[in-house]
């Protein structure tokens, strides 16, 4: 009897925390704070606005930043384990350098994004870092705009 109540339970669970978590997936957009300087001379200001996208499989999460600058890169991570009210995505950043000899984009750093879920709110904070010269660890901040 016991084994079947934490059965039971456990079933309970997964069912209650699964489509909180599908609910995640969809398309993200937001803003972010922060700026390296992969140059002398040369400041860009990555995660500045984006866009990203998480598919239903919830193993990714993808998509592209600019600045007002006009500097403009890319961005995939995948999920790592996390709490049920929190999905959380570690991945890497890039940049596509206009004075480099590659049309491939540079990399640039790597970054961490929550995804918090609440009473049917959602939104998500991040941090980033870069490989070149930077004050601090960038920021960002977003909102879901359309399910997947």
């Amino acid at each position: 009897m016991r084994k079947l109540l934490m059965v039971a339970l456990t079933a309970a669970l997964i069912i209650g925390a699964t489509p909180a978590l599908a609910q995640v997936a969809g398309v993200w957009e937001g803003t972010g704070s922060g700026k390296a300087y992969p140059h002398p001379g040369v400041v860009i200001y990555p995660w500045q606005q984006w866009t990203g996208q998480i598919p239903k499989t919830m193993d990714v999460f993808s998509g592209k930043w600019s600045d007002k600058l006009g500097n403009y890169g890319i961005f995939k991570g995948k999920q790592v384990p996390s709490i049920p009210e929190l999905v959380v995505f570690k991945g890497s950043w890039y940049w596509y350098d206009p004075a480099g000899t590659s049309d491939q984009p540079v990399y640039g750093g790597d970054f961490e994004m929550k995804f918090h879920f609440m009473g049917g709110d959602f939104w998500c904070e991040g941090k980033w870092t870069s490989i070149w010269i930077s004050l601090s660890p960038g920021t960002m901040k977003g909102w879901k705009v359309s399910p997947d």
